[in-house]
Formats: C-alpha cells, sequence, structure tokens
C-alpha cells in the first residue's frame, strides 16, 4: 500500500473520530480545527514509515501525540475539560479500532472492509450513545436501600431522584416510592387489595387491613403526576431504612404498584433530603 494512500485513510479516519468526539463530547469545535488535528495525526503516521527511531513507535509517543491533537482540535479552556474530551477521544477511537479489527478478523484483508468496519462503528455509537450516558449517569446514583419492618427485611435498589419532592403531609417525613412487587414479602398479604382501589381512604384500610400493628403505620400521601391532576399513594412508616451505611429513622416508605424501572435496574426512587 503506497504512503500516500495510507496517509489520506489516516487523515479521514482521524477526522471521523475527532468529529464524533465533537458531537458526543458537547465541545464545539470549528472544522478547520478538526482537520488540523487529524493532520497531526495523520503526519504520525508518515513519520513511523519515514524514520527508524524506535522512540517514535513507543506509548508514551502516542499519548503525547493524542494530547497535542486534542488541544490543537479542541483547545480546552480547562484542565477537567480536557480530560473529559480525552476520555471520549479514547473512547470512540477503541470502540471503531476494535470493530474495524472484527470486521478485517472475518473478512478478507482491503480497504473495502476497512471502511465497512468504520461505518459499523459510527453507526454503534450514534444508535447507543444515549443508553451508554444514561446507563453511567444512572450507575452514579444507585444506591443499596434496606427497609424493615416489624423483623422483616428486603434489600433493592434505588434511584436517587432529583424530582422526587413527596411529603408526609402529617410527619413532613420524605418519601421514598419503591415497587409494591419489590417489598411484597414484607407487606401484609392483602396490601394489594388496597393498591388497586382508585380511591383509598382510611375507612377503606380499617376494612381490609386486620393487622392492628399496621393500622398506626399507614399513610396516606397526597400527589401530583403528568396527566393526573392528583392522586393519592399509599404508604407506611417502616421501622427503619438503611441507604448505603446510612440508617434513617424519619422517612415514609411509598408503595407504588408498577414498575418503575422499565428495565429493572432499580426498583426505587430516594428523595434527595434523604442523603443529606
Amino acid at each position: 500500500m503506497y504512503l500516500d494512500v495510507i496517509f489520506f485513510e489516516n487523515l479521514i479516519i482521524n477526522y471521523f473520530i475527532l468529529s464524533l468526539t465533537r458531537k458526543f463530547s458537547k465541545k464545539d469545535s470549528k472544522p478547520i480545527k478538526l482537520f488540523l488535528g487529524a493532520l497531526l495525526g495523520a503526519c504520525y503516521v508518515l513519520i513511523i514509515f519515514l524514520l527508524p527511531y524506535k522512540m517514535i513507535h513507543e506509548v508514551f509517543a502516542k499519548i503525547i501525540l493524542s494530547l497535542l491533537i486534542i488541544y490543537m482540535a479542541f483547545t480546552p479552556k480547562t484542565l477537567k475539560e480536557f480530560l473529559r474530551i480525552l476520555a471520549v477521544f479514547y473512547l470512540i477511537s477503541f470502540a471503531i479500532g476494535g470493530t474495524i479489527f472484527a470486521v478485517l478478523y472475518t473478512a478478507k484483508l482491503n480497504l473495502h472492509s476497512l471502511w465497512i468496519g468504520i461505518l459499523i462503528a459510527i453507526l454503534l455509537f450514534y444508535t447507543n450513545w444515549d443508553y451508554i450516558v444514561r446507563k453511567s449517569k444512572e450507575e452514579k446514583m444507585l444506591y443499596s436501600i434496606k427497609i424493615e419492618i416489624f423483623q422483616k427485611q428486603v434489600e433493592i435498589k434505588g434511584l436517587l431522584d432529583t424530582g422526587n419532592r413527596l411529603y408526609d403531609p402529617l410527619t413532613k417525613s420524605p418519601v421514598v416510592v419503591v415497587e409494591f412487587s419489590a417489598m411484597k414479602n414484607i407487606l401484609p398479604d392483602n396490601m394489594e387489595i388496597l393498591l388497586n382501589e382508585e380511591n383509598i381512604d382510611f375507612n377503606k384500610i380499617f376494612e381490609v387491613l386486620k393487622e392492628e400493628k399496621w393500622l398506626s403505620r399507614i399513610r396516606l400521601i397526597p400527589f401530583i403526576s403528568v396527566g393526573q391532576s392528583k392522586g393519592i399513594m399509599l404508604g407506611f412508616k417502616p421501622d427503619k431504612l438503611v441507604v448505603g451505611e446510612k440508617e434513617i429513622r424519619n422517612v415514609i416508605v411509598g408503595v407504588y404498584k408498577s414498575q418503575i424501572d422499565k428495565y429493572g435496574n432499580y426498583a426505587a426512587l430516594l428523595a434527595p433530603e434523604i442523603l443529606v
């Protein structure tokens, strides 16, 4: 393969990678700056072929090159921004490199299969990036929760929800919303009957719940949601609730009869006040 072909291939691939880096890092940059960054990377490939010095092939030299490419293409203003863009750049580079390798491994080693690998990698990024970002954010906001009442305990995963502003109107305690199915084993057998009622009131609660110890723990929590002007959520006061290593007693558990997360990654929504 001729050097000029190698040069232009790398120039185009580098520009693709930097363009994707601009999109997914949300750092604006002019096309000419991206081109100059891509040009720097392509020139490095030529240097590898033309100069025999071993130092040029070292990992350290490649890291320095990537730092220079990022600075030339994006000119970050802070170290934090620089590292964030660099991380996205590496992620995209490795993903594209891995995809190209996979395509070349299963097909003949030629220019056609190389470009197929690039296109597949770009398509994968465009279709899955939002999911990757969402999962990354969720993992940082997921907590292990233990709910204990009447010597029964259940452990679930909960998501910190900054939009959860529910309070018990009587005690002003914050409310943790939990799926019924996730803590069914610690609730009364006939609790599900109350959840299926359209209009819950204390008369219905006294009628359905036969265990006297539960009657003093039950709470009715008013809420407003999208598509529903107002509603009442059934809740209860646990003996204690543990988030991570923090034990909380002044809290109410709201019982939600449907699934909170369609992927099943968590079954509770934590109020921000819980972690303060």
